[in-house]
């Protein structure tokens, strides 16, 4: 009998001891439910990103391949949007001529201006870092074995230039052209290719980025004719406006770094190589 009673003394000790709290109020039992206190700490809600801000940037009409409004693209846009893109910034574009920008931006409520001259100047506009390089230049059939080293070597010359060069080229280029035997300027700068190309003119005044464009995506027939680059003007660099010096300085940054890491030099393979 003493050792039966012995017995059931011990198993209720032992149950006692196994359902009973401990002493320093922690139930150290692994109970269902139970979650280390650790583990709480990493299920905690991670506090949110800060989240991309837009901006409304004024820029011209389709001008492949800087500009291809269509399809919300091109050389120029493309650069502007991954430089904004390392500082959380998604730009929006509005497209209007060329003339009208200007006017615009200092009309309307936007916030920047993609293209003005790298001096420019106006009240209330932070100027960007020149980002982008206009180089215009004369074509001609090497056919023609034509020796252009100065402007003034256009004199005489056939020639079919982009709208307004006359403006944009300066007293130079107007005093060469104004003895041409035939001068012409057209809006749309595929139509003074086709002219060089069928033999209709003998020179053309082009953007070079322009130009190997459309090589870049015409390369038979009789685009495949030899032809002669000649860098007898002066490259113009271009930079974007602001209105507040925050993004300025943020695109600014943008550039640098897609500079750095390749992605600059990318867009400009990607539409001209």
């Amino acid at each position: 009998m003493n050792k039966w009673l012995l017995f059931f003394i011990c198993l209720g000790v032992v149950a006692i001891m196994f359902f009973c709290p401990s002493s320093d109020g922690e139930d150290k039992s692994p109970g269902v439910g139970t979650i280390p206190a650790k583990q709480l700490q990493l299920q905690q809600p991670i506090a949110d990103e800060p989240k991309s801000i837009m901006v409304e940037l004024i820029t011209g009409l389709s001008k492949p391949p800087f500009i291809i409004q269509e399809q919300n693209s091109g050389l120029q846009l493309d650069i502007i949007k991954a430089a904004f893109l390392t500082q959380r910034i998604t730009p929006q574009f509005i497209h209007m001529p060329l003339g009208r920008n200007i006017s615009g931006f200092q009309r309307w409520n936007v916030d920047g201006i993609i293209t003005v001259p790298h001096n420019f100047k106006s009240e209330g506009a932070y100027i960007s870092q020149p980002y982008i390089t206009y180089q215009n230049v004369a074509v001609s059939l090497a056919s023609l074995g034509l020796s252009l080293k100065v402007i003034e070597d256009l004199t005489g010359k056939n020639i079919v230039a982009f709208q307004n060069a006359k403006k944009y080229l300066g007293n130079r280029y107007g005093d060469a052209i104004a003895y041409s035997l035939n001068y012409r300027e057209v809006a749309l700068q595929l139509e003074q290719i086709e002219m060089m190309y069928t033999g209709k003119t003998e020179v053309i005044i082009l953007d070079i980025n322009i130009f190997k464009y459309f090589l870049h995506n015409h390369r038979s027939g009789k685009y495949l004719q030899p032809v002669d680059v000649h860098y007898i003007f002066k490259e113009r660099f271009y930079s974007a406006g602001f209105k507040s010096q925050e993004i300025r300085d943020k695109f600014d940054l943008g550039i640098t770094e897609i500079k750095e890491n390749g992605t600059y030099q990318r867009i400009l393979d990607n539409y001209l190589e």
